[in-house]
């Protein structure tokens, strides 16, 4: 009898023990470090946010870091479709920066592009003061939101202001996009492209701007454009997509709408 009771004595100390294991293993597992950037759908916004007198949208994503995987869990559970990409420290260092409002230059610069090219844009030739107060006035509007991809609908936006144009006439078209706004008009590339094209068709954009960079990059897994193509494919979207290299082939095409 008294081997019988220290038989299942030991036992359940094993079993004790045993999940005491299982559990402090798994707990080290869901909080052990593991940085990773995540992306999902997220949602057009009108470039009026901006303050820009506009009838144009531009894209956000939903975006950010996990660094573990009790964080990377509660993000999958939160959104329908998400990705995620494992980062290195040095990645991890470089995108706290990016996603930093404070420190934000990439938009800055975007901004400042974008109102520059459309003064050029559509020949009008103001003071250095007016080019200032005008960035300056965006900058502020676009508090909460990060990084560089609304330069172009935003000087597109500006060049409707500027020359009271209305590109989607009169709401019969939706019309957005990303890329960056260089400082000689060109579109430059962004990140995200499945997210933002998914994002556009889920809101119905009926054109949606991307840069045309297939010709720019050795190795084209990286293009906006060839990864757009493949996006197109896979998800079998029916969306509208115009690759431009410049403002001028944007606004030329939109000025072509029926």
């Amino acid at each position: 009898m008294n081997l019988i009771k220290t038989f299942f004595k030991r036992k359940d100390y094993i079993i004790v023990v045993t999940c005491l294991t299982i559990a402090i293993l798994g707990t080290l597992f869901i909080i052990w470090p593991l940085s990773k950037e995540f992306t999902a759908i997220g949602g057009i916004v009108p470039v009026q946010e901006l303050g820009i007198d506009g009838s144009v949208n531009f894209t956000y994503v939903e975006s950010g870091i996990t660094t573990n995987r009790y964080e990377e869990l509660l993000v999958f559970m939160h959104y329908d479709d998400v990705s995620f990409i494992p980062l290195t420290d040095e990645e991890v260092y470089y995108l706290e920066d990016y996603y930093s409002d404070e420190t934000d230059e990439y938009k800055e610069e975007t901004i400042e592009n974008a109102v520059v090219s459309a003064f050029v844009e559509s020949n009008t030739y103001g003071f250095s003061e007016e080019f200032s107060y005008r960035i300056q006035e965006i900058i502020e509007y676009s508090e909460g939101y990060y990084g560089d991809s609304m330069g172009l609908m935003s000087a597109i936006g500006l060049i409707e202001e500027m020359n009271n144009q209305d590109y989607s006439k009169q709401g019969k078209y939706i019309i957005a996009g990303t890329g960056t706004m260089e400082v000689d008009q060109t579109v430059g590339s962004v990140g995200a492209i499945r997210e933002k094209l998914l994002t556009a068709s889920l809101f119905n954009v009926d054109y949606f701007f991307i840069p045309k960079d297939k010709d720019y990059y050795d190795d084209i897994r990286i293009s906006n454009e060839v990864e757009a193509e493949r996006v197109l494919k896979e998800e079998n979207l029916s969306l509208n997509v115009v690759p431009v290299a410049t403002l001028n082939e944007a606004i030329h095409f939109l000025e072509n709408l029926p």
